[in-house]
Formats: C-alpha cells, sequence, structure tokens
C-alpha cells in the first residue's frame, strides 16, 4: 500500500471515530438547563451550603441561649412526707389521759423561687452582643458559600459553552477543508494541481477530523465537571440552553470598589469576626468586677393533700435575698483571660485588614480584565470578518492559478484561529464580569 493509500486508510479511521463518537453521545441522555437551574440544582444539593446553613442555625440557638441569660429564672418544688413514731407514748386530752400509739403524720408543701443576676460586669449582654455578631458571621459565611458555587457553576457553564462554539467553529474547518480536497482532488485528475498539493489538503481534512474529536472529549470533559458540581451523574449529557453574550457594565472602578465593601459577604463574615473579638474583650473582664444576684422564694405548707397545689394556707412563708461576690485571688484567670482575649482581637483584626486589601485588588484586576476583554472581543470581532475575507480571496486566487495551495490553507488556519479567538474572547469578558459579579456580593 503506497503513502496516498495508508493517509486515506488513516483518514477514514480518524472520521469513523468521530462518527462512532458523535453517535455514542447522540444516544445519551440529554437535558437541556439554563445557567439559573443549573446555579438552583447545584446550591440544592451542595454539602458544604448543607454544613453552612446548619452552622447559621447553631448561631441562631447560641443568640437564643445568650438572651435566655439575661432574664430570671423560675423554678417550683412539691414536697410529701410522713412521719410517725413506734412504741407507746403519753396522749393528754383535756378531761383525761392514756398511753396510745402515734397514728402519724403528713406534710405537704409547695414552692417557687425566682433568681436573677443583677450585675456581672456587663458580662451578659456583652454575650449577647457577640452571639449577634456570631449569627451574622454565619450568616454571611453562608451566602460566601452560595456566591461561590454560584461562580464555580458559572465558569464551568460558560466552559461548556466555550468547548460547544469551538466545536461549531471545527465542524466549519472541517467542511472547508472537504470541500477544498474535493476541488484539489478535482484539479489533479484533470492534471491542473500535483500529487503534493492532493496530498496536503488530505493531511488538513485528516487534522481537522481529529481536532474535531478532540473538541467532542472537551465538550464531555466540561460536562462532568459542570455535572459534578450539580451532584449529577456524569454519564448525563447536558445541552445550555443560554449563550455567552457580549456583556456591558455601567458602574465605574470606584463604585465597584464602594459596593464590594459594603456588599461582599466574605468581608462581611470577617468584619462580624472582628466585632465579636472585640466583645470577647470586653467579656474578658467580668471578673474584675463583682458580681450581684437576688433571689426571692415562697413556700407553703397545707396540711391537706387536696391544698397541696392551692398556693393557699396560714401556713406560708416568703424570703429574699441579695449577694455581691468578688474574686480576690483567681490563680491568674483574669491576666490570662484578657491577654488571650486581646490576642483574639489582633488576630481578627490583622485578618480582616487583610482581607480588605486582597478584595480591592480582585475588584480591581477583575475590572481590568473586563476592560481588557471588551476591548479584545472588539479586535476578535474584526479579526474573524478580516479572515473570512482573507479566506474567500485566497480560493478565488487558488481557483484562477494566482495562489499556491499553501497560501490557501493558510488562510483556512487564520481563519479557524481567528473564529477560536472569537469564542475565547467570549468567554474571557463572561469571565470577567463573573468574577466581578462575586466580588461585589452578586450571584
Amino acid at each position: 500500500m503506497g503513502r496516498n493509500g495508508r493517509l486515506a486508510v488513516v483518514l477514514l479511521l480518524i472520521i469513523g471515530a468521530s462518527v462512532l463518537g458523535y453517535t455514542g453521545s447522540a444516544l445519551a441522555q440529554t437535558e437541556s438547563m439554563s445557567l439559573e437551574q443549573c446555579i438552583d440544582m447545584a446550591l440544592e444539593k451542595n454539602l458544604g451550603i448543607i454544613s453552612k446553613e446548619a452552622a447559621a442555625d447553631r448561631a441562631g440557638l447560641d443568640r437564643l441561649d445568650a438572651w435566655g441569660a439575661a432574664l430570671p429564672s423560675l423554678s417550683t418544688d412539691a414536697r410529701y412526707s410522713f412521719s410517725k413514731s413506734y412504741g407507746p407514748m403519753y396522749i393528754q386530752l383535756p378531761d383525761t389521759a392514756y398511753i396510745g400509739t402515734d397514728p402519724g403524720s403528713k406534710r405537704y408543701s409547695t414552692g417557687l423561687g425566682l433568681s436573677m443576676t443583677l450585675f456581672d460586669g456587663g458580662y451578659t449582654w456583652f454575650r449577647i452582643k457577640q452571639a449577634n455578631q456570631a449569627k451574622r458571621a454565619a450568616e454571611n459565611d453562608l451566602q460566601d458559600a452560595i456566591n461561590g458555587t454560584a461562580y464555580q457553576v458559572k465558569i464551568a457553564y460558560y466552559t461548556l459553552l466555550r468547548e460547544i462554539m469551538l466545536k461549531k467553529v471545527q465542524q466549519d474547518a472541517l467542511a472547508r477543508s472537504k470541500k477544498q480536497l474535493e476541488v484539489t482532488s478535482s484539479r489533479y485528475d484533470l492534471g491542473s494541481a500535483s500529487l503534493s498539493e492532493k496530498l496536503k489538503a488530505q493531511v488538513t481534512v485528516a487534522n481537522d477530523s481529529l481536532q474535531l474529536l478532540q473538541r467532542e472529549n472537551s465538550i464531555r470533559a466540561a460536562e462532568f465537571n459542570l455535572n459534578v458540581i450539580m451532584k449529577r451523574d456524569v454519564a448525563l449529557r447536558l445541552n445550555p440552553a443560554d449563550s455567552m453574550r457580549a456583556q456591558a457594565m455601567s458602574e465605574g472602578l470606584d463604585e465597584l470598589l464602594r459596593k464590594s465593601a459594603e456588599m461582599n459577604p466574605a468581608l462581611k463574615r470577617s468584619k462580624a469576626e472582628m466585632d465579636a473579638a472585640k466583645t470577647g474583650v470586653w467579656m474578658s473582664k467580668r471578673s474584675w468586677l463583682p458580681r450581684v444576684s437576688a433571689s426571692m422564694g415562697w413556700s407553703w405548707s397545707p396540711t391537706e393533700g387536696s391544698d397541696w397545689f392551692k398556693y393557699q394556707t396560714d401556713d406560708r412563708s416568703y424570703s429574699f435575698s441579695v449577694s455581691i461576690g468578688y474574686d480576690i485571688f483567681d490563680g491568674f484567670a483574669k491576666k490570662t483571660d484578657y491577654s488571650r482575649a486581646k490576642l483574639s482581637e489582633m488576630t481578627a483584626r490583622e485578618s480582616y485588614q487583610n482581607d480588605q486589601n486582597t478584595l480591592n485588588s480582585e475588584v480591581r484586576q477583575a475590572y481590568l480584565d473586563y476592560d481588557k476583554s471588551r476591548l479584545q472581543l472588539e479586535v476578535a470581532e474584526l479579526g474573524a470578518r478580516s479572515a473570512e475575507e482573507d479566506m474567500k480571496l485566497q480560493q478565488e486566487r487558488y481557483r484562477l492559478g494566482a495562489s499556491s495551495i499553501l497560501e490557501l490553507l493558510d488562510a483556512q488556519v487564520s481563519l479557524t484561529q481567528s473564529q477560536s479567538n472569537l469564542v475565547q474572547a467570549y468567554f474571557d469578558l463572561n469571565k470577567a464580569i463573573a468574577d466581578i459579579a462575586k466580588a461585589t456580593g452578586g450571584r
């Protein structure tokens, strides 16, 4: 078998593999989904978000517990007792006396107790404040996880769209190279083209077929990634219902910086954690001040069981007490608690400032990427139109015999590359906008 025959066999194998790949893909289940549908599915099944939702709920319970410590506590109790003396006993009556046995006696009592901390150095109220700050931090942590998941879905969705668009570019390139092979083969049969020209056209078809197969594999890889994020079976096919658009923003850099400082959930979480650490410093000072508490109690002791829970009897009493306590020496706990709280505050403050600088840098970089991508898209559109016109010109020149097959093939490659650059420009622009949305607290 000659070189020409071997090349034809390779070409047929590549095209056959492509056809088999497309046929197998068509047999798989394909579902059309919009970007919002993909985001909603990912949010619904994301284990990280479920965990952070539980953390936010726990923070809410901690806040309720902190409020409970500021309220008085009320308790009640009930007691029953029976006593009897064994052996004879002297019993004195008004008109007589005798020796008998003790019939026994029963006693019933109920009581209510009320107690409350009147002053604890502000610890209780600082604890409520810190619980509110922790709740706010947990809620913003949850929102940051939601935004982060939505961002992951966006990038995976845009990547899938890019690969599908690049596949279309490669399909067009393959169609052009096949058409050119037909023209070159006809000219070769007529003797107006050399064998070298025909072989070059065959190689181009083979390369374009291989590139098309690689594009199909890239689509499957992009589908795998998106399905993993959405917690779907990776074998399921997905057809994006949306498309990448040349989006434009109305906000300038200063407005985006202001918006990110106010709305970014990660920064708001960091701010809440810093505030909670500051509150912890005040809480650590509680042992420097005395503690004051008060309690009140009421008790009833009826003689009949039927009056046990009526809280009405002549045999009743009440009590009231106030206590003041202060730790004179607590084994250096005051100093160590305060020092640890100050270290936590310093760490939280440095972390917040670092998060501010990082976010500021991310917004600026995302805006620069958006500005560059917008101009890059304009250049890519011009380049694609220019390459298309150049391709038409080279086809006509080749038909008239005014140019070689190499010039025509170069024009084909340039057109495919310029169309691929246009697709990449759309992807870069949409990614830059997604970066800005994430940095400014959007989903």
